[in-house]
C-alpha cells in the first residue's frame, strides 16, 4: 500500500512537471520553423531547422538596450517590493497598534484579488504626473505592488525568529529602526533572497506595466515590450518564427536562474511559512 501511494505521488508529479513543460517545448520547437511552416501548421518538430530566425531577432530586437531596461526594471522593482515587505511583516510580527488585525487581514485579502487593471490607469495618470515615465530608473517606483505576499511571508519568518533579540536590543537602548536594521534584518537573508527571486522573476516576465509606461518613451520599454513587437517586425503577414524566437531568448536568464537555485526558493518559503 505505501509503495503504491509513492509510485501514484511520483506518477502525479510526473505528470505536472509534464505539462508545464510542454509549453516550453512547443516554443523551442516552433523558434526554429519559418513563418510559411508556422502558419500552415503541421507536426511540433520543423521540417527545416531555421536557425536564422534567432540571428534575425538580434538584428530586429534592441536587445542590449531591452535586456538592460528589463534588469533594472526587475532588480529595482523587486528590491524595493522587498524592502517594504520586510520592514511591514517586522512591524506586524514585533509590534501591537489599534486596528492591526484589520489592517493585516485586508492586507493578506488583498493577496486573493487581482487589482492590475483597476490600478493600471491610476499608476500611468500618477507616474506621468510626477515625471516618473522619463528613465527606466523611476518607472519601478510605480511597480512596487504585491505587498500582501510579502508581509505574510516575512511575518511568519521574523516570529519563528523568536523575541530574545529584540527584548535584549531593547534593554541596551536600541530604538526600533536600529533593532529592525542592524539584529533582524541580516537574519531575513534566506526568505528576502526567496522573494527577491519570485520577484524578479514576476517583473521579468510583466508586460502590461512596462508596455503602458513606455508608451510615451521608447527608450524605456523592457525585453518582453521588444519581444511582442517582433510578430509585426514581418512584411505582410504576422512574424511569429521571430516572436517565438525572442520569446525563447527572454525566458533563458530566468529560467538558468531558477535552475541554479531552485532549491533556495523552496527552502525560503517553507521558512516564511512557520508560524511563531
Amino acid at each position: 500500500m505505501k509503495r503504491s501511494l509513492q509510485g501514484a505521488k511520483y506518477l502525479f508529479l510526473a505528470a505536472a512537471a509534464l505539462l508545464t513543460l510542454v509549453p516550453v517545448l512547443y516554443v523551442f520547437f516552433y523558434s526554429f520553423k519559418s513563418n510559411q511552416e508556422l502558419i500552415a501548421g503541421g507536426n511540433l518538430l520543423p521540417k527545416v531547422w531555421t536557425w536564422s530566425n534567432y540571428t534575425e531577432v538580434w538584428q530586429e530586437l534592441d536587445f542590449s538596450r531591452y535586456f538592460y531596461n528589463s534588469v533594472v526594471f526587475a532588480l529595482f522593482s523587486s528590491g524595493l517590493t522587498a524592502f517594504f515587505g520586510a520592514m511591514s511583516g517586522y512591524v506586524f510580527a514585533r509590534t501591537s497598534f489599534p486596528g492591526k488585525r484589520l489592517l493585516s487581514g485586508l492586507i493578506i485579502g488583498v493577496m486573493f484579488i487581482s487589482l492590475g487593471p483597476m490600478t493600471l490607469y491610476p499608476k500611468f495618470k500618477l507616474a506621468v504626473d510626477w515625471g516618473l515615465t522619463e528613465t527606466i530608473y523611476t518607472i519601478p517606483l510605480v511597480a512596487v505592488y504585491g505587498l500582501g505576499a510579502s508581509v505574510f511571508m516575512y511575518e511568519g519568518f521574523v516570529k519563528s525568529l523568536g523575541k530574545d533579540m529584540d527584548e535584549a536590543g531593547i534593554v541596551d537602548g536600541a530604538g526600533y529602526f536600529t533593532r529592525f536594521f542592524r539584529l533582524t534584518l541580516p537574519l531575513m537573508a534566506p526568505i528576502t533572497a526567496t522573494f527577491f527571486l519570485l520577484e524578479f522573476i514576476a517583473e521579468w516576465n510583466n508586460y502590461i506595466l512596462p508596455l503602458v509606461m513606455s508608451i510615451g518613451n521608447p527608450d524605456t520599454k523592457t525585453l518582453t515590450v521588444g519581444v511582442v513587437e517582433l510578430r509585426n517586425s514581418g512584411t505582410g503577414a504576422s512574424a511569429w518564427n521571430l516572436l517565438l524566437s525572442g520569446s525563447m531568448i527572454s525566458i533563458v536568464p530566468v529560467l538558468t536562474v531558477f535552475i541554479l537555485l531552485n532549491r533556495q526558493i523552496v527552502g525560503g518559503l517553507a521558512q516564511g511559512a512557520v508560524k511563531g
